[in-house]
This record gives C-alpha cells, sequence and structure tokens, in this order.
C-alpha cells in the first residue's frame, strides 16, 4: 500500500507505522483543532473524507487505528 502525508503538519509531525494488519497513524495533542482525512485518488476533484474512528490518546499522542483494507489510501491532518 501506498501511503503520503500531506497538509500542515505540526510539530512533531504525523506518523503512520504498520501494525499487523492495521494503520496506525499518530500525532502530538497538542493539536487539538486537527483531525485525520483520508482519499482514494488525488486526482482532481480530490474528495476528503474525515477518518473514522475518532482518534484516542495513547502514550502522550493523538491515535488512529484503520485496518488495511487493501485500497490505496492518502492521509492528511486537517483543521
Amino acid at each position: 500500500d501506498n501511503m503520503t502525508i500531506n497538509g500542515t503538519v505540526p510539530a512533531g509531525g504525523l506518523t503512520i507505522t504498520l501494525s499487523g494488519a492495521h494503520v496506525v497513524l499518530t500525532w502530538p495533542t497538542n493539536t487539538t483543532s486537527l483531525t485525520v482525512q483520508s482519499t482514494t485518488n488525488l486526482g482532481s476533484p480530490v474528495i476528503w473524507t474525515t477518518n473514522s474512528p475518532a482518534p484516542v490518546v495513547v502514550n502522550g499522542h493523538n491515535t488512529v487505528t484503520n485496518a488495511i483494507s487493501g485500497t490505496q489510501q492518502f492521509f492528511r491532518l486537517s483543521q
């Protein structure tokens, strides 16, 4: 799976890691107004949707865990 990160990244940044059959996205908790959005296609017009589930705080970082669906996804942090 190909993953890219774009948009304004807070100090400490957005981190994407693989954990078994899941993608784990984390970013600092000092950026409370940011949400993770995703899309499967960066062709115009790009349609970003708010990622589900909502983040939970783990070890001082906002954390979102997504199952890998086999479909390419692109992620960004957005206000």
